[in-house]
């Protein structure tokens, strides 16, 4: 009896210590996976903080950018102004700005930073408007666009002048829900573009869209008042000739 019993109490030894062992190895793979957990956890902490920090610098230098274009009235200076600053504030080698024709058939090149641009400037670069690369197509259909991969992009137009182009973005240009133009981004890298800087660009964008349409209004009351003044000093002529 005494050796059964003795049988026995080890075996509930042996059991619990058993169970021990299952229970410190679940502990053990139960802190690992909190571990993880913990460290997933500040991963993604680390990297909301930054893209947040990342959004709120964007968000500033739109409004910096903005705040640039105010003080631009003449139409040919403001875009390649916006070009040069789109570029230096947000770190992309090339910025192009299309304007639609008055037939709305063509995007027609009016400014561009990077020296491929300067080229496509001076032989005249146009795109017919819902029909060739991203710009025809963004323009024909008043939607923004990217090419995260412009090699992978059947849309894509490849342009002998920007041939270091990886990954480009088109914005449209509207007033009053018309479309004007279109803001064209272009970069070295792959995947340059995320679906956010759609909406903190699509704000520059609009921005710009705002500054095109005060500089040609701008232009036009300029032009106006010189007409104006020359048919006064044309009427002031005939009329002191009159007096005479």
């Amino acid at each position: 009896a005494i050796v059964f019993s003795l049988r026995m109490l080890i075996n509930r030894l042996r059991q619990i210590a058993r169970q021990a062992r299952e229970n410190e190895q679940t502990q053990i793979a139960t802190n690992r996976e909190l571990l993880q957990l913990r460290d997933s956890l500040e991963t993604r902490m680390f990297e909301r903080t930054a893209e947040l920090q990342r959004r709120a610098a964007q968000m500033e230098t739109v409004a910096s950018t903005a705040r640039s274009l105010t003080t631009i009235q003449e139409p040919e200076q403001l875009l390649s102004s916006i070009c040069q600053i789109v570029s230096e504030k947000f770190g992309f080698y090339h910025t192009g700005i299309f304007l639609l024709d008055e037939r709305s058939e063509y995007a027609i090149l009016q400014a561009a930073n990077s020296k491929g641009g300067q080229e496509m400037l001076r032989h005249g670069h146009r795109l017919r408007v819902g029909a060739i690369g991203i710009v025809g197509t963004v323009a024909g259909q008043g939607n923004p666009r990217i090419a995260l991969d412009v090699g992978a992009d059947t849309v894509f137009f490849n342009n002998p002048d920007l041939p270091t182009t990886r990954s480009e973005l088109a914005l449209p240009l509207k007033i009053g829900g018309q479309i004007i133009g279109v803001l064209d981004i272009q970069s070295e890298e792959i995947a340059a573009f995320k679906e956010e800087d759609v909406a903190v660009l699509g704000i520059l964008a609009d921005q710009i869209s705002v500054a095109i349409e005060n500089a040609r209004l701008f232009s036009q009351t300029k032009q106006a008042l010189a007409e104006s003044q020359i048919i006064y000093q044309q009427y002031i002529k005939q009329d002191w000739a009159r007096f005479t």
